[in-house]
């Protein structure tokens, strides 16, 4: 049996899905009993409610299990989210030491290498260094930026033909990841556990640009998409607009200079694995979710 934290959310469905069609059994660790965890159980997994910050529940919830996925879902809405970020990252290896999980795969970032300079990615750095303090096998995933992120800038897509990007220059392109990929490299390192610690680095099938997220949409929506570069100008009212605390629209500035000016990018020496699904796919995927799951 896995057990999976953040089962709900973009990577943990997906990972979920990908064990469910292999057969094996699953715990999904979830943050309410909604209708997504009901539906999981109506297919026969099992939904534990746990808070991640609860260590003694969260150890019963790990325990019994042959692997877990952990991750710490962004606490962007938090008035200080890296201080959040060190609490549920202390939790989480203190919970699976506890319930003597023999095998963790832990999804980090590209650019986690790095101990400053890549603004929000500076939570998987610090995950990476408490994860030193883990009893249990470890696989570290590196993933690229997700796919998916191009969700943000859908709506101007859709109703004015312009996918505004904070990537710059918007013909450079950088490695991403789809979440469908992510989800299978997971099972994979699941169902086959290392027989030492190891670190992934997790690309596509292909690096892409923000003018190639144009040129995708383009083709689907069967109009034109122009990608246009957003001014460093107007970063910080882009992230305040979204009801963003302080230290988070920082945090998403500091990110997309560190993506700008190469501070965030693969170490280059781990082993390196690339997905299957390409971005045009990644946002047909994205555009035939139901209104409001974008």
């Amino acid at each position: 049996m896995f057990a999976i934290t953040g089962a709900l959310g973009q990577t943990g469905s997906a990972l979920c899905e990908a064990l469910h069609a292999a057969n094996q059994k699953i715990r999904l660790l979830v943050r309410r009993d909604d209708a997504e965890a009901a539906a999981w159980r109506s297919r026969g997994a099992e939904v534990v409610v746990v808070d991640l910050t609860n260590t003694a529940l969260l150890a019963e919830a790990l325990h019994g299990a042959d692997g877990a996925y952990l991750l710490n879902p962004p606490a962007y809405m938090h008035s200080d989210l890296f201080v959040h970020a060190q609490i549920v990252h202390k939790s989480l290896i203190d919970a699976a030491n506890l319930a003597k999980v023999p095998h963790i795969v832990a999804l980090s970032s590209v650019g986690a290498h790095q101990p400053k300079g890549t603004g929000n990615i500076l939570t998987t750095w610090d995950y990476e260094q408490q994860l030193r303090q883990l009893n249990a096998r470890l696989t570290i995933l590196r993933a690229a930026n997700f796919m998916e992120n191009w969700a943000w800038s859908l709506a101007p897509a859709l109703e004015k033909g312009v996918l505004p990007s904070l990537f710059l220059p918007i013909k450079k392109a950088i490695p991403m990841v789809s979440v469908a990929d992510i989800g299978d490299a997971v099972a994979e390192c699941l169902m086959q556990p290392p027989a030492n610690n190891q670190i992934i680095e997790l690309h596509g099938p292909d690096d892409y640009s923000p003018v190639d997220a144009a040129h995708a949409l383009s083709e689907l929506l069967g109009k034109t998409v122009v990608a246009v570069e957003a001014p460093e100008s107007i970063w910080p009212d882009v992230f305040r607009g979204k009801g963003f605390p302080p230290v988070t629209v920082q945090a998403f500035c500091d990110m997309f200079h560190g993506f700008n000016d190469e501070t965030i990018v693969f170490e280059g020496n781990q082993p390196t694995v690339r997905g299957r699904t390409d971005l045009k796919t990644a946002l047909d995927t994205l555009l035939k979710r139901p209104h409001g799951k974008h």
